[in-house]
């Protein structure tokens, strides 16, 4: 079996004049700097909007940086592969960011967003402070930059886990921020 020609032409296509930012690649400190300066700059017209989507971006892209399972090692540092797309509409501005995580770590991610997505404002406060004050590394501790997410945008986060094979799944997480 062959594998299909890429296309770019094709994929340049799947994107509308609606995405500000489309970027796949290793998510290490230097492209972290690039892309929140360039936020900065596009999202400068609508500052409230825009100091959100930069905090969100901060809060997925280290999510992709520390636990993406696919990665790369150089002298300087490690960094984890993902993905993140930004799109502009009418009424909002969508984050889009993905990356590749082991199959074991699923089940608990899944747990977790339900209960953030369960939770007003008061109770994300209150969660974000009883998983603050767990022991690091305890199970259920981690994952307090999504409770992050979801204050920050005042929407809920939409998951969406893609398995690739038994051992790692691909790993969505979408959220919309009002302009």
């Amino acid at each position: 079996m062959s594998e299909e020609k890429f296309s770019l032409y094709n994929y340049h296509k799947t994107f509308d004049k609606d995405i500000l930012i489309s970027f796949k690649g290793p998510f290490d400190k230097h492209i972290l700097s690039i892309i929140g300066n360039y936020i900065e700059v596009i999202l400068g017209r609508n500052p409230k909007a825009g100091k959100k989507i930069f905090k969100i971006f901060i809060e997925l892209a280290q999510n992709i940086a520390y636990y993406s399972a696919e990665g790369i090692t150089n002298v300087n540092s490690d960094a984890g592969i993902g993905t993140l797309v930004i799109g502009e509409f009418d009424n909002h501005y969508s984050f889009v960011a993905g990356n590749v995580v082991k199959a074991s770590d699923i089940v608990h991610i899944i747990e977790k967003s339900e209960i953030i997505n369960s939770l007003d404002r008061e109770g994300l406060r209150q969660y974000k402070r009883e998983q603050r004050n767990m022991p690091q590394g305890e199970k259920g501790s981690a994952h307090i930059g999504l409770i992050q997410v979801a204050l920050t945008a005042a929407s809920p986060l939409d998951i969406e886990v893609t398995p690739i094979n038994e051992e790692y799944s691909f790993f969505t997480i979408s959220v919309n921020v009002e302009k």
